[in-house]
């Protein structure tokens, strides 16, 4: 990538971006880096003997580990020195900062990531288990030679991958004793991602199996154990109350409730300022606000790292680009199973609304997520689908969608669900064909047929209900249309417009405005009126328009319990 200079007009060549790299020393060495180095000092500073940290999946989590594994792990003479990597950044320059630096290089360090253990069965889960911990094993080999014999044959067997389970639990505590004597100063142990296998292993019914592991595994090497300086752990959840994580030694949880630390994992206002400088961008930091700011850690507002080195890397192109890349099953199976009352607030949030909902900073065990609405909720904000709007208070806050981009996430892993869940994809693909036939009156038979036949009963919902219902709905023609809802068009903020794609310009751009009556008596037909009047009188078409498309559709619909009306 290159630029040109406005002072002297002469060619320089940028760092690339790191698109798709976590390993943090290649990073630092051959990228464009944003320094978070300052989050080794943070946790020296906090002496616990075990910190968790919960993100959102693709928020650095794992470039943050590499980064702590490559700052803390004593090489080998024959490995090349990585402390100059160090030096040109914020942990050698802050206050103290011979202090910490003088822990660089100093300790052995294991390194466990999980973040695809995603095994259908716990036989599967088993193998996954031996192989990646049997290659940590591998790479610390000489350390074996440092226990006593029987603890060295538990080592080998480790090493070799045919350890049973019961054996293969043990292998943490053994690992860490092995290095702390065979280098005379106790190890610093990484586990990137712990709750994926657990989370997996609940979708798929071997949660009992695989909790049971993990607390044998993590206890062993972080309970009181004087041959560990420190623990690390990266995960989405937090899971303490369940047991699996409750026996460790002095833990410190920092979850997305959690001030400090939460500069760390994700981009700061700053940080982004600077890369669109650096790039020569600048002009692209209010979309880049719109589409990738907003997600509320600890108080603190960040953007989402993984979709601003790909809006950059793309040449600036807005889009969803997490959605391809984030998922969480146990959201799925938790939407398919909403009640009503929960399914009626997450779809309101799509119309700009900001629900009052129940909320806990700690979820408790994975089996009772299902059972308790503070839980579900918490999960949501967990896993980066919302975004607390006001302080817990009473066990209670206000949540909303973070951005553009989760609009589109939520459109898609959340109502598309909701939507699915209410009636039978005959009828969704009937609300298909009439829409793509140009005939609304169509459109509004199936659209309340749908309501008659759907398993909940729609009596006294709020316009945000409807209106995400309806675009819910309509998720199911994104291959042919940008799908977009509560934007700024004209002279206010339309309800839902359908933009065609590129490839299929011969079908007409919608704007349509949802309604919903107050009570039996009001006149549904005038209601609809009045929606599809406002979409002219605040012209809501202004941003096709601006785009020279002509071809527009535009009505108002208006809902009283599972009867609708429509007016062209």
């Amino acid at each position: 990538m290159e630029n040109v200079t406005k002072a002297t007009g002469a060619r320089r060549r940028l760092l690339p971006l790191p698109v798709g790299k976590s390993f943090w020393e290649e990073v630092a060495e051959h990228c464009y880096c944003v320094d978070k180095t300052l989050l080794i000092r943070d946790l020296l500073a906090t002496r616990a003997g075990t910190a968790l940290f919960t993100r959102p999946r693709r928020f650095g989590k794992t470039t943050a580990m590499q980064m702590l594994k490559c700052f803390f792990e004593k090489r080998g003479a024959d490995e090349p020195d990585v402390r100059h990597l160090f030096e040109s950044r914020a942990i050698a320059h802050c206050d103290d900062a011979d202090e910490w630096m003088a822990e660089q290089g100093k300790y052995p360090v294991i390194y466990l990531t999980f973040k695809d253990h995603k095994a259908l069965t716990w036989e599967s889960a088993q193998k996954m288990l031996r192989s990646s911990i049997g290659e940590e094993f591998t790479r610390h080999g000489e350390a074996a030679q440092a226990l006593a014999e029987e603890e060295r044959e538990i080592f080998l067997t480790i090493k070799s991958r045919k350890c049973d389970t019961d054996t293969l639990a043990e292998g943490l505590g053994i690992l860490a004793k092995a290095l702390h004597l065979h280098y005379k100063e106790p190890p610093f142990v990484l586990v990137d991602e712990y709750d994926t296998p657990v989370t997996t292993a609940s979708t798929n019914g071997y949660y009992r199996e695989m909790v049971n592991f993990m607390r044998i595994f993590l206890s062993g090497a972080m309970k009181d154990n004087a041959h560990v300086k420190m623990g690390v752990m990266t995960g989405v959840l937090r899971v303490a109350k369940e047991g699996m994580l409750s026996g460790l030694n002095n833990l410190n949880v920092f979850t997305v409730f959690d001030g400090p630390f939460s500069e760390y994992f994700g981009f700061t206002e700053d940080e982004v300022k600077e890369m669109a400088r650096y790039y020569g961008r600048e002009d692209k930091l209010p979309e880049i606000r719109s589409w990738y700011d907003g997600y509320v850690f600890g108080g603190h507002e960040v953007y989402n790292p993984w979709s601003v080195l790909y809006y950059f890397n793309a040449g600036c192109v807005a889009k969803p680009y997490w959605l391809d890349t984030s998922s969480n099953d146990i959201i799925a199976e938790l939407v398919e199973e909403l009640p009503f009352d929960i399914a009626e607030k997450l779809l309101s949030l799509l119309k700009g609304e900001k629900p009052v909902v129940p909320m806990t900073s700690e979820l408790g065990p994975y089996q009772d997520i299902r059972k308790k609405k503070s839980t579900i909720y918490a999960l949501l904000v967990s896993a980066g689908y919302l975004k607390p709007a006001s302080d817990i208070s009473a066990g209670m806050c206000k949540v909303e969608i973070p951005n553009k981009e989760v609009m589109q996430v939520y459109l898609t892993d959340i109502c598309e669900k909701i939507t699915t869940q209410s009636g039978d994809a005959e009828s969704l693909m009937d609300v298909r064909t009439a829409f793509f036939s140009r005939d609304p009156d169509a459109f509004r038979e199936h659209v309340e047929r749908f309501l008659l036949e759907s398993a909940s009963y729609f009596d006294a919902s709020a316009e945000g209900f409807y209106h995400g219902l309806v675009l819910g709905m309509l998720s199911f023609m994104r291959d042919v249309y940008v799908i977009t809802s509560n934007r700024e068009s004209g002279y206010g903020r339309f309800d839902i417009m359908l933009k065609p794609r590129a490839e299929h310009l011969d079908f007409p751009a919608v704007v349509i405005e949802v309604k919903a009556a107050k009570t039996e008596a009001d006149d549904l037909d005038a209601l609809a009126a009045e929606a599809r009047r406002q979409i002219d009188e605040k012209n809501y078409a202004a941003s096709l328009d601006a785009e020279n498309i002509t071809d527009i559709m535009k009505f108002g619909i208006a809902f009283f319990n599972k009867r609708a009306a429509l007016a062209k």
